[in-house]
């Protein structure tokens, strides 16, 4: 048995050997010029900037306790950063030669990406975390699995996201969000919004400057932040769920049967609107600030 514990230690113990490969281009970049980028396994941030050149850094890696397995599996990394007309493509795949033994490393790609704000961003993203910061063009972005991280972000913004967490801070974009099985999170967010999410969470803190919110769920529960109520008007529909709302509105609050609803109309005037639906999960309107869960 002694022996047995001292074996596994020794493995647990043993260190893994990292084997990298680093990729550094830069480009012209003229108004307008696409943006388009194809990840998989990857780490990948994107930061706008004011500069007509896009620049790219790309560290393909492979994880493994024998060097020589990592070096060898490192080879099945392969990548394309290259010009095609009006559109820079930058992307990263895992593939090996037919009749190839399989990789035994953790591979994994990790893109670091500078590019005028303004221009046009396409990017594709699988098993793998993503950050836009500081963009304010024709933005958008689908991933499967892994986070995903928006911040400062203005123009158009269109997300897909499957089984993932998404955490926004500061977006004054007209955004859409199509999510599925996700968590998503929107911190002071600004512009027009929509969001539909299934069988997940939404959570929104909405900032002065929001024109206009509307989310649409099924099986996910929502909660709406606002620190001062009257900012907004609200519209909120729950169908075999739970509505909770401050004490202030306890009295416009209806029910009947399976469904619960609220709608508020601003003595001030025009207001921007809330509309919020969900079924078979609970909806919250409340005072109380959120906090980062991502």
């Amino acid at each position: 048995m002694l022996w047995l514990l001292a074996s596994i230690g020794a493995r647990a113990q043993q260190k893994v050997q990292v084997v990298t490969r680093t990729l550094e281009q830069q480009w012209t970049c003229p108004p307008h010029v696409l943006v388009r980028i194809r990840a998989e396994k990857a780490t990948l941030r994107v930061q706008g900037w004011d500069k007509p050149q896009v620049q790219v850094v790309l560290r393909l890696s492979a994880r493994h306790p024998d060097r020589s397995v990592a070096e060898q599996d490192l080879k099945a990394a392969g990548y394309r950063l290259e010009r095609n007309g009006s559109a820079l493509d930058l992307l990263n795949f895992f593939t090996l030669p037919t009749g190839a033994a399989a990789v035994r490393s953790d591979l994994r790609a990790e893109y670091t990406v500078w590019m005028p704000a303004g221009n046009p961003l396409q990017v594709v993203n699988a098993y793998g975390q993503t950050t836009l910061t500081d963009l304010s063009g024709a933005q958008k972005l689908e991933q499967n699995f892994g986070q995903i991280t928006l911040r400062s972000l203005r123009g158009t913004l269109t997300v897909a996201a499957r089984y993932t967490d998404l955490a926004a801070t500061n977006v004054q974009a007209d955004f859409t969000c199509e999510a599925n099985k996700s968590a998503v999170q929107l911190l002071d967010l600004g512009g027009s919004c929509f969001v539909r999410n299934y069988y997940g969470s939404v959570q929104v803190q909405p900032a002065a400057g929001l024109r206009k919110l509307t989310v649409e769920a099924d099986r996910t529960e929502v909660v709406i932040s606002a620190a001062e109520l009257d900012q907004f008007a609200y519209q909120l529909n729950v169908l075999q769920g739970s509505l909770t709302v401050p004490s202030v509105y306890a009295a416009a609050k209806k029910a009947s049967g399976s469904r619960a609803s609220l709608t508020v109309k601003q003595a001030s005037g025009a207001r921007p609107l809330v509309r919020v639906s969900t079924s078979y999960a609970p909806l919250t309107l409340q005072t109380q600030l959120l906090s980062s869960h991502f």
